[in-house]
């Protein structure tokens, strides 16, 4: 009988941890393609699975440790805080956005009552 999707999901979980763990003894970042080649999944089958609430689940998982180490790195270790900031902005890393980039301001001059004859 094959497994559950509750089973297959926790197998998931279990390789992506392996996954993270390699790198962390390697001193390397997990990014999402090397996680992609550990799991042997393609992007194709990658969006698919994330399709499913349980798989999803756990891909949001790994997204969010990206995040963390990508946080941690960049207030932890000197001159590494710009290449994180650029790798938080993709949208699987987190999709950071500058805060001067986001925000539109505007100055709005009111003239009622400037000028000649406003007065009258």
């Amino acid at each position: 009988m094959g497994k559950t999707r509750t089973q297959r999901a926790a197998e998931m979980r279990e390789r992506i941890d392996c996954y993270f763990e390699q790198r962390r003894e390697e001193g390397r970042f997990p990014t999402e393609a090397g996680m992609l080649l550990a799991l042997e999944l393609s992007e194709e089958e990658y969006l698919r699975l994330g399709e499913d609430r349980l798989f999803r689940k756990e891909f949001e998982r790994a997204r969010l440790a990206r995040m963390d180490w990508l946080e941690n790195q960049m207030v932890t270790e000197s001159g590494r805080a710009s290449g994180c900031m650029n790798a938080l902005k993709q949208e699987k890393n987190g999709g950071y956005a500058d805060k001067a980039a986001s925000r539109e301001q505007r100055l709005v001059i009111c003239l009622a009552g400037v000028g000649r004859g406003a007065a009258d």
